[in-house]
């Protein structure tokens, strides 16, 4: 960015920094799903790549990446304190030295002195530029910085290319509304004289299914039964699996019972609470003598004259 007129300026004019090889024409922005995250033209030195998330560097590292995006707060994990207060579990000491050697421009939230290379995104810039409503992922904040750069070649009539590799998006929930503005700026940069290449393994340019009218089309009423019939399926499992459930847990007592019976009630002993009185007290040595009972049974014996103790007690 430049700090005069506060525009997202070009290549050549930050600070030297090299966006890809020299002469390259195209961007490949790198994102984590393995559906084509192994098609990216790593060989190919037209192609500059661009790389985001730990989930993307280990191949990024066995092949090449040319710039960096990491806008996250960075909360690295030092060796050893895995989970540790402070810190994101994800940026691996691994991934710290990863970006710690990346040769090419490393943007983050923040400049960060462990991360030479490490640049901050032109924010402000950005924002000015394309609004602030379509920058909800790492994506997004690419896709508009390659426009910037590829745009003014497009519109000289150059032939340019924006490629996505491992950008899918397909998941629910976190995915629903970041796929939305990757496919804003996509048309953007289309309508900018940018060519934009998509694996065929990619669903990113998906529209959703039009709202209302969307529930006529033969195929999603054959899709919706065939989700009824799988969510009645499903009902019916955990029914059956509640009850197996319940089962083992009346089985679980059961075997505890048996173990019960087993230490107790597995021999033909018959109880008797005289017996359980300990005859230690007998054999007791007061102090200054022998007891009655320890002179008794220090006398040479071939227990023939031995009492049972219930007889004792009657006497």
């Amino acid at each position: 960015m430049s700090e005069e007129t506060g525009r997202v300026t070009q290549a050549s004019e930050i600070g030297g920094l090299e966006y890809g090889p020299g002469g390259f024409t195209n961007i490949a922005i790198m994102g984590t799903s393995g559906s084509s995250i192994g098609l990216a033209p790593f060989k190919d030195e037209k192609w500059a790549i661009w790389g985001c998330s730990p989930g993307c560097y280990p191949i990024c590292a066995q092949n090449r990446s040319d710039v960096w995006f990491e806008p996250h707060r960075w909360q690295p994990t030092p060796p050893g304190q895995f989970g540790a207060p402070g810190t994101k579990p994800w940026f691996s000491p691994e991934f710290h030295a990863f970006l710690k050697k990346h040769r090419g421009p490393v943007f983050m939230s923040a400049i960060d002195p462990t991360i030479p290379m490490s640049v901050r995104i032109p924010f402000e810039a950005l924002v000015e530029k394309y609004g602030p409503y379509f920058f909800c992922s790492t994506i997004s904040y690419m896709i508009a910085m390659a426009i910037d750069l590829l745009a003014p070649r497009a519109q000289a009539g150059e032939k340019v290319s924006i490629g996505l590799f491992g950008v899918d998006m397909a998941a629910t929930e976190e995915y629903a509304y970041q796929r939305p503005a990757c496919q804003h700026f996509l048309g953007l940069a289309m309508s900018l004289g940018i060519n934009v290449v998509l694996p065929p393994e990619s669903d990113l340019m998906r529209p959703t299914t039009m709202y209302g009218i969307g529930e006529l089309s033969p195929r999603h009423i054959r899709i919706l039964a065939r989700k009824k019939e799988a969510e009645q399926m499903l009902a019916a499992l955990t029914q059956q699996h509640n009850e197996v459930a319940q089962r083992i847990h009346q089985l679980r007592g059961t075997i505890a019972e048996q173990d019960y019976f087993l230490n107790l009630w597995s021999d033909d002993v018959t109880p008797n609470l005289l017996q359980a009185v300990s005859f230690s007290q007998e054999y007791t040595k007061p102090v200054g003598r022998l007891s009655h009972a320890a002179e008794e049974a220090a006398k040479p014996s071939t227990g023939a004259d031995v009492v049972p103790l219930a007889e004792k007690a009657q006497a």
